[in-house]
């Protein structure tokens, strides 16, 4: 993600001003209600949106944001462990580096979701479908 992306670098020094070591960031964005959350929907859709691929992704953060946000709080403390045994990707030498490399972290969360070698696999066709036939049962209901 070599490419200058305006979201990311606004929200990294806004989140770096704020804290004073990458391991108080990383502790705070075990809470889902973290600003963090939402700014990595934004960052997200500025990078999702300018790849071909992905731009359908993009348009749709929203639909999955809530399941890769809490698998990401999930995650984070063992990432951080990774990165003291030194094992892991996860930069812990400023809170700049840390930080981007989390925003960047999401974004590939938001990919790995359809990713079909991922355990937690989505498959989006079928998962469209059965939220149609939801929508048809409801009204059938209603009617």
């Amino acid at each position: 993600m070599d490419t200058y992306y305006k979201s990311l670098q606004i929200y990294v020094s806004l989140f770096a001003k704020k804290v004073k070591s990458s391991d108080e960031f990383i502790d705070q964005i075990t809470n889902l209600e973290h600003p963090f959350f939402g700014a990595a929907r934004d960052v997200a859709r500025e990078i999702l949106s300018k790849t071909e691929n992905w731009k359908w992704l993009a348009d749709r953060i929203d639909d999955f944001a809530a399941e890769v946000e809490k698998d990401v709080a999930k995650k984070v403390q063992k990432w951080k462990m990774r990165a003291i045994l030194s094992t892991g990707k996860m930069p812990l030498c400023d809170p700049q580096s840390t930080i981007k490399w989390l925003f960047e972290r999401m974004v590939n969360e938001y990919k790995n979701l359809f990713n079909q070698n991922r355990k937690n696999f989505l498959d989006i066709k079928r998962a469209d479908k059965l939220v149609r036939l939801q929508a048809l049962n409801k009204m059938d209901v209603a009617a």
